[in-house]
């Protein structure tokens, strides 16, 4: 006669709950790293977007009133006001000599507490006179411009606008996570 002695099968249902509880949490997990990874992806591309388009505005602007006030700007007219935004900006003034000009300034698009984009913008023009005029310090007054030369022909006129846009209010420092996009046009 055979004896039959079932073999003992005490705490399968619990390791078999374990792996399945395990892979639930690993795929939980895993969906949620992504999702967070895309949820940064997509912050960082609209604090770019605001910043670029903060840049691209306050540089539309300038060539406006570069062109519609240039007798002003090419003879270093000071104080010089004009409207962006919805709001007078008053420009502050630089005589480089060699009548070359710079003018400067910045625009918080918001009021507080809701500030979300900041412009700071730098014009400048170089109008020569008879001769030709390089300048070799232009990363100095313009710092993400690409050469250190500019030269402008004899009685030429030679306008550079930068402006940095950024995703956040004009301060005078900006926090940690503020986003940069710059725009630079030559005239």
């Amino acid at each position: 006669m055979m004896i039959y002695h079932p073999q003992r099968q005490d705490g399968f249902a619990l390791l078999m709950s374990l792996i399945v509880v395990g892979t639930v949490v690993s795929v939980g997990l895993t969906v949620l790293d992504i999702t967070l990874k895309q949820l940064r992806l997509s912050t960082g591309s609209r604090d770019s977007e605001i910043a670029f388009h903060a840049a691209n505005a306050g540089a539309e602007c300038l060539r406006f009133w570069r062109q519609d006030k240039q007798d002003e700007f090419e003879t270093g007219t000071h104080p010089l006001t004009i409207n962006c935004f919805g709001g007078d900006l008053n420009l502050d003034f630089f005589d480089l000599n060699n009548n070359t000009y710079l003018y400067t300034g910045e625009f918080s698009w918001s009021p507080a507490p809701n500030d979300n984009r900041c412009t700071l913008f730098t014009v400048m023009t170089i109008n020569p006179d008879n001769v030709a005029v390089t300048r070799n310090d232009m990363r100095t007054h313009l710092p993400g411009y690409p050469d250190t030369d500019k030269t402008c022909a004899a009685l030429g006129r030679c306008t550079i606008i930068s402006v940095q846009g950024y995703n956040r209010n004009c301060l005078p420092s900006f926090p940690v996570g503020t986003v940069q996009r710059e725009v630079l046009l030559e005239l």
